[in-house]
């Protein structure tokens, strides 16, 4: 039987703004509703198979040749997984940030490869921003991708401005736990940077840098969050959500893929996808008040900002893993039972 393989990141290197991992040699882009490109960076024709699941690809029917992008048409309502063959290892990729018409950042997190060889799976692990203004096509999707819990890191004012939207007469596990209420101290200094006419960009990374150090503090908070997935049954998806995606979303995305075993740099690299999808955020709201270039920090992201709060997880537990067992509870037992669940 061939290996499953979908890719790692050896090493972090320069951080790009494109939309797939950097080390992935083939990767699909849904750029219409209805039209993917597909790139291969091979520089050698390969075969590619399609599905309408990852476990349904259909490696018998007539094969797509791609040498360095290939066009592929779609169903709108639909979502296709590709297959290929490279060095006798068996690839299978997909649309990692799916096409939403009102959440640019809804992103899938199958695909990363762990340091046990294993692949998370595809189509069960969803990240993204606010919910309040899904269109009725986003929420036919998240029927479509079988999303039966959600499980928001908002506090009560944002909750309160942008209620989240879910399909009707579709039964939901709902989850609330607010990672940084809106009276914390970080949230005050953010507050703060934001009302002074003097802030300099730099000013404003520092201030963010410091609240993803703060953020662990509130750490118990993503109990609720691990427990779901771990509840969660094994032909469900889940997906958890902040107002941008990229903050807590992102502190909540670097957890559990610490847990499944994906190394700290491909963390880091998909943490950093956020950045291509979140700038419209700049024009947005009380952002669209403020001088583009700090607009433009508050609606990014940058690795060390991910990276700070990893640091400051390691140096008060030692790991990451370690965190997860003593604040979190989440043992080996659990462990296994995630990777169970999310790796296949």
């Amino acid at each position: 039987m061939k290996k499953i393989v979908l890719f790692v990141l050896v090493s972090l290197g320069a951080f790009s703004q494109n939309a797939h991992l950097s080390t992935e040699v083939v990767w699909a882009a849904r750029v219409s509703a209805s039209k993917y490109v597909l790139h291969n960076t091979t520089k050698k024709k390969i075969k590619i198979f399609a599905g309408n699941t990852q476990r349904e690809i259909n490696w018998k029917q007539s094969s797509r040749i791609l040498k360095d992008s290939l066009i592929v048409n779609v169903n709108a309502d639909n979502r296709l997984f590709f297959g290929t063959i490279i060095k006798k290892d068996t690839v299978v990729f997909s649309e990692r940030r799916l096409w939403m018409e009102n959440a640019p950042n809804f992103r899938d997190l199958g695909g990363l490869k762990t340091t046990e060889g294993k692949t998370v799976v595809w189509g069960k692990l969803f990240r993204c921003g606010d919910m309040g203004k899904l269109s009725e096509s986003d929420l036919a999707a998240i029927k479509r991708e079988k999303i039966r819990n959600v499980v928001d890191f908002r506090n009560e004012q944002e909750i309160k401005q942008s209620p989240d939207k879910y399909p009707a007469e579709y039964e939901m596990n709902r989850v609330w736990t607010s990672i940084s209420p809106s009276n914390g101290e970080a949230m005050k200094q953010f507050y703060a940077i934001i009302g002074n006419p003097n802030t300099t960009k730099e000013d404003a990374s520092k201030v963010f840098e410091g609240f993803y150090a703060k953020m662990p503090e509130n750490i118990k908070n993503y109990e609720p969050f691990f427990k779901t997935l771990l509840n969660s049954k094994m032909d469900e998806a889940s997906l958890f959500h902040c107002t941008a995606g990229k903050d807590r979303t992102g502190l909540g995305s670097a957890l559990i893929l610490s847990a499944l075993g994906v190394p700290e740099n491909t963390i880091i690299e998909e943490y950093y996808l956020s950045n291509r999808y979140t700038q419209y955020l700049a024009k947005s709201g009380m952002m669209g008040q403020l001088k583009p270039e700090i607009a433009a920090v508050l609606a990014g992201v940058e690795p060390k900002y991910i990276q700070s709060s990893l640091n400051a997880i390691k140096l008060k537990y030692g790991s990451v893993l370690k965190m997860l067992e003593t604040e979190l509870g989440i043992d080996e037992a659990k462990l296994n039972t995630l990777k169970a669940k999310y790796t296949y």
